[in-house]
Parts: structure tokens; C-alpha cells; sequence
């Protein structure tokens, strides 16, 4: 809820979480002189955007591009970096009856790779399904994936991948996530590219490149830190225990510190940028028990990521491969030292390999030792550089909680609910992918703690369509001639 802002001199902002969009808002706020505090419980910033250290060894929780089509965030970012910016080749491949292709695939790497027959069946399997009255509507992520690619393509190439990261069938995911998040991939814009490349307003491609911090794409957190903390403070090991309201308003908030203290902390208005599902249980006093069941029943898929450390130079030439082999449990990787060199000491490598995963898994509980154990077996099954095994110096496991927000059918009436008791609150905003329980890009985030600083500060900015613009699909269109 939108109400007239204080004069500048008379506000206090409390922002919750030290995430992209948390930093983003008190880099704002402090930058037009709001006094602001950020709380952030774990020992650093970033989140999910964090850059980890492993003697020596630098990795980004399973590699994070910064790509914006906004110039002022892009501006803002190279403000921020200066010369830390780099531009990396995007390359990816999928990993595929033992065979790796281009991804996302391409007509003629298709062809190719499968043969004329399966390639016939595949375009066959899209012709027929975009000549084909749909008699019904596209709920799911399979209706969605099948009528952009046909089934044919749907089974081969996206099925597996798609249920091993999210866990559950693609019947049992909202078309709305793909819509989102790949609106705009088809086959046939990828027959148009390859074989009409002169074509106007047509997908000339994915984004051929992305900015990349040098040191991993936590110095963007860092750096956001370093800026509010010139005339704010972030608090870090702070975790917001209660929310304290009057059923209007956000009246003060308890932070519990590692070390086991609490205290009350109060400001003119609070920013949350935490899984709004933890948040909604922490009101005091508490959420109607139907808003309180609502936060429940949203769920959010768990990241592992094991990090293998090689005496070698870069084994492969990729900034991702994807693995939809349900037999290979881990679901993509990437080598750090592709986006940068500085990733790596010199004359070493690594890769970084993510589970996709429940914190009820077995996998979750699994001994270090063995989940190491386990991807060497399978990443020599999958022979992407032979022989590299035996150059394997050092390894780390980092669980991430809470990783992605889950679309499931159905919970779009749950954050309906949950949005609405929001609403009633003057004084809060929800911000970022955990605090609006969206599915987003790290620019995505970043926008949505700039533009509720902004409001803060007398602008209007509607946050949910920052996040539904066609503007941040990641295809390029030309310019008409």
C-alpha cells in the first residue's frame, strides 16, 4: 500500500535481507540520504548471488550472468563496477543420448546430431501441433512446452531436464513460470534464425554475451555493501524473528543475532526482501491461519552444488552444460574459470556441479565425502573432458536452502492470499525473487529493491509489472530497416 512519503530527513528504513534487491534498495536510500539498516542472518551478502572462496578457488552458486536491457540498471552497475565488468561468451550445451548439442538446440545441430528421421519426426510433431485447433487452454508446463516445440522435441530434449530440477512432473508446474521465464523460444523461431536470417522482428537469439563481475558475481553484493555502509549500516548474522504490527502498520521488528541476543529494532517503513513464506509466520500478532496455510503450502526447490578443483588448465569451453540424463543425478554444471580466469588460480580449473534437490532428499543428508565421491563416478560416465579425473585436487559441497521459488499448479490463488494481507500493512513492501516469490533473474531483483526505494522517495512504481515486462526476455530483436 502506497502512502504519501515522509520527508527524507524523518524517514528510517528497515530492510530485510542482504540479497541483490535488499542492497539494491539501501544502495538508493543511501545515495538520496535516507538513514536505512539492512538485516541480513547469514555471515555475508549476496545470497543466492554470493560468491564462495575455496582455497584459492572462486565460485558463484551454480554461475550468475548479469544481463539487462534496461540501460539505467545497466548504468547502474557499471557505476558501481567501474572496471570490474568483463564480457563473457555465452556457450551451452545439453547433454543428450550420449552426444552433447548446442543449447538451447538449434535446427541444424539437431539435424545433425540426430539424424534425418528423428529430425523429420520432431518437425513433423511441430508442424502438426501449430496447424491443430487447441480445443484447450495451456495450464501446464508441458501444455506450454509442447505447443512451442511439439511433443516430439517436448519428450527428447526438455521433459527430463525440467522435472529433475523442479522435482515433480511437468504436469504439476504452471505454463505461467515458462511464459516468464522462456516466452518467446520456439522451434520455429529457431528454424526462422537458421534458415531466414534476414527476417524482420524475429528472435535473432539468446543473449550471445553477458556482463561478469572478474571476481564472481558476489562483488556486486559487496560493492552494494560497501556504498550503503558509507552512511547506513547492513548488520549481518541478523535474522528478523517477529514481525511486530497494529494491523495497519509495521510497528517494529526483533532481530535475533548468532550469538543468541534479541533486541527491537523500529523504522518509518520496511522493506522485505525474505522468503515471504517465513515472513508471513513471523507476524505478531499472527496472520489469519488461512493466510498462515497459504505461506505453508508454497514450496521452494533446494540447491547442492559440489565443486571438483583440477592441477589444469580450462577442460572445457562452456559456460553451462545441461544434464537431463535422469540417470546422472546431478543437473547442470559450469567451469568458473570460463567466465573468468581470475576464478581460478593460474594453471587450475574447476567445475561446479548442481544437485537440484529437497532438503527431505536423501541427498540433502549425504556425507560430503560421498556426494564427492558420487559426481566423479558420473561426471567420468558422462566423458565431457576424459581423463580430467585424475587431475582432481581439492573439492567442496555448499547446500543452498530455498533456492527457487516453486510454481506449482495452484499457487497463484495461495499468493493471492498472501499478497492481499500484505496489502493492509502502510508501511511494507515486498522486493526480490524470495519476498515476492517469483522465479527471476538477478536484474530482475535488483530493479524491483530500486524502484520500492524509489517509491519510498516519492515515485509510483507498480513492483509486480517490473517483473511481468516483455522488455527482460532474454531474446534480442533487431532494429526495422
Amino acid at each position: 500500500m502506497m502512502t504519501e512519503p515522509a520527508a527524507k530527513d524523518k524517514m528510517k528504513v528497515l530492510i530485510m535481507g542482504g540479497g541483490p534487491a535488499g542492497l539494491a534498495a539501501g544502495k538508493i536510500l543511501t545515495d538520496e540520504k535516507v538513514s536505512c539498516i539492512v538485516f541480513e542472518q547469514d555471515n555475508g551478502v549476496g545470497g543466492l548471488s554470493r560468491t564462495h572462496s575455496h582455497n584459492g578457488f572462486l565460485f558463484d552458486l551454480g554461475g550468475h550472468r548479469f544481463f539487462t536491457k534496461k540501460n539505467e540498471l545497466d548504468e547502474f552497475i557499471q557505476r558501481l563496477l567501474v572496471d570490474e565488468l568483463i564480457d563473457v561468451r555465452r556457450l551451452s550445451k545439453i547433454y543428450f543420448m550420449n552426444r552433447y548439442f548446442n543449447y538451447p538446440p538449434t535446427f541444424m545441430n539437431a539435424v545433425t546430431g540426430l539424424g534425418p528421421w528423428v529430425s523429420a519426426e520432431i518437425l513433423a510433431s511441430f508442424l502438426k501441433e501449430k496447424l491443430r485447433p487447441r480445443k484447450t487452454p495451456v495450464v501446464t508446463l508441458e501444455d506450454w512446452m509442447v505447443s512451442q516445440f511439439g511433443r516430439k522435441m517436448y519428450e527428447l530434449f526438455f521433459k527430463n531436464y525440467t522435472e529433475k530440477v523442479w522435482g515433480i512432473p511437468c504436469t504439476e508446474v504452471s505454463a505461467a513460470w515458462a511464459a516468464q521465464r522462456i516466452k518467446g523460444m520456439s522451434l520455429l523461431s529457431t528454424i526462422r534464425e537458421t534458415l531466414f536470417p534476414s527476417g524482420k522482428d524475429r528472435p535473432v537469439s539468446l543473449i550471445p554475451s553477458f556482463k561478469y563481475p572478474a571476481h564472481g558475481i558476489g562483488r556486486i553484493s559487496e560493492r552494494l555493501k560497501q556504498e550503503i555502509e558509507k552512511r547506513n549500516s547492513v548488520r549481518l548474522n541478523s535474522r528478523v524473528a517477529s514481525v511486530r504490527h497494529n494491523g495497519k502498520e509495521i510497528t517494529g521488528v526483533v532481530i535475533k543475532t548468532r550469538e543468541g541476543k534479541e533486541y527491537v529494532e523500529t523504522a518509518t517503513d520496511y522493506l522485505s526482501s525474505i522468503p515471504v513464506t517465513e515472513l508471513i509466520q513471523i507476524f505478531d500478532p499472527p496472520a489469519p491461519a488461512e493466510v498462515i496455510a497459504a505461506a505453508r503450502r508454497l514450496r521452494y526447490r533446494d540447491l547442492l552444488i559440489c565443486v571438483l578443483m583440477f592441477d589444469s588448465e580450462p577442460i572445457t569451453k562452456d559456460t553451462w552444460v545441461y544434464i537431463p540424463d535422469p540417470q546422472i543425478e546431478f543437473g547442470r554444471l559450469h567451469e568458473p574459470t570460463n567466465w573468468s580466469p581470475a576464478m581460478s588460480p593460474p594453471g587450475k580449473t574447476s567445475l561446479v556441479f548442481e544437485y537440484f534437490s529437497f532438503e527431505s532428499d536423501p541427498l540433502w543428508s549425504l556425507p560430503d565425502e560421498k556426494i564427492v565421491e558420487n559426481t566423479v563416478k558420473q561426471f567420468t560416465r558422462i566423458k565431457l573432458a576424459p581423463g580430467a579425473e585424475e587431475k582432481i585436487i581439492d573439492h567442496c559441497v555448499v547446500r543452498a536452502k530455498k533456492a527457487y521459488p516453486m510454481h506449482e499448479i495452484g499457487h497463484e490463488s495461495m499468493l493471492v492470499l498472501i499478497k492481499n494481507f500484505i496489502k493492509k500493512f502502510s508501511n511494507l513492501t515486498l522486493m526480490g525473487r524470495y519476498g515476492m516469490f517469483i522465479y527471476n533473474n538477478l536484474d530482475h531483483s535488483m530493479e524491483s529493491g530500486i524502484r520500492a526505494a524509489q517509491n519510498l522517495c516519492g515515485a509510483r512504481y507498480d513492483l509486480e509489472e517490473v517483473l511481468k515486462r516483455d522488455e527482460y526476455l532474454e531474446i534480442k530483436y533487431p532494429k526495422n530497416d
